[in-house]
């Protein structure tokens, strides 16, 4: 699996760095499908230029981070909330009225969503080790168990030295009350007979 992930995040990531490279090179067109797309969602941009060019840069690092296995996790999502306004943007095939512009927008927002979905599967890839929430639940089940066998420990001793407190001052008791009876045989064997 290790060679596969060499292998497969490099081609994710690349469409999203040429993509990004391209947008820096010209993000006019971009720019005017993003402010329109702004306006019809209700939320105005004062300047989409800058606003494609972010986008555009966030694709080129977190491509390039992803295509180098650095944090791949976090740059897949990146990159998968990159895609979102682009797609929107870019290939918005509902709005084409040219029934072979509005098949190949289609095709296009499709591959995008497939991209999405390969995002998506990179971002929750954790190497084959356990996610994060898994080794909480881990960590605190043996912890909880650890600290019962400790506490059946504490109890066994302190009921052990109990029981040893008890057996002594049972022998002490004991043997204090021998000693007092053998004094008091020794007493009454002093004493004159009558």
């Amino acid at each position: 699996m290790a060679v596969l992930r060499r292998i497969t995040r490099p081609l994710l990531a690349t469409p999203f760095v040429i993509e990004g490279v391209r947008t820096l090179r010209r993000p006019h067109p971009l720019a005017t499908g993003t402010g329109s797309l702004a306006r019809h969602l209700g939320a105005p941009v004062d300047d989409p230029l800058r606003v494609v060019r972010l986008n555009a840069a966030v694709q080129i690092g977190a491509g390039g981070l992803l295509a180098l296995g650095r944090l791949p996790r976090t740059a897949s999502l990146v990159l998968a909330a990159s895609l979102v306004p682009t797609t929107l943007a870019e290939h918005a095939w509902w709005k084409e009225e040219d029934p072979r512009l509005r098949k190949d927008q289609f095709l296009q927002f499709a591959q995008r969503i497939g991209l999405f979905g390969a995002l998506l599967l990179g971002a929750a890839d954790t190497h084959g080790k356990p996610s994060a929430a898994y080794r909480a639940r881990t960590a605190t089940t043996r912890s909880r168990k650890k600290a019962h066998r400790a506490a059946t420990r504490a109890a066994g001793h302190v009921h052990a030295a109990i029981d040893t407190v008890g057996s002594g001052a049972s022998a002490a008791a004991s043997g204090t009350g021998r000693a007092m009876h053998s004094a008091a045989d020794s007493a009454r064997a002093k004493l004159p007979h009558q």
